[in-house]
């Protein structure tokens, strides 16, 4: 197989021989960048199925009551937020 040269600045040479290092640990031997790269390519790969199978409606589960459980919980993290704001400035 015909090999390439690519250019990589430091913070992406950094980070991918971070994912090197959680892979060997993870494989339990020794990878190289390539490695490294085909295994972040197949990762990103989408499955639209999976998707679809995510999103499918729940029939025992009501939109309107999510909606509200949902808009409930967002105003107490509000109250929270708040309330974390206003005991900061009082220190």
């Amino acid at each position: 197989m015909k090999r390439a040269t690519i250019s990589l600045s430091e913070a992406v040479k950094k980070e991918l021989l971070r994912e090197m290092a959680k892979l060997q640990l993870k494989w339990g031997r020794k990878v190289d960048f390539e490695d490294v790269i085909i295994h972040l390519l197949l990762q990103s790969r989408r499955r639209p199925e999976l998707l679809e199978e995510a999103c499918r409606p729940v029939e025992e589960i009501h939109s309107e009551v999510v909606l509200k459980d949902l808009m409930e919980e967002r105003r107490t993290d509000l109250v929270r937020e708040e309330w974390k704001d206003m005991t900061k400035r009082s220190l």
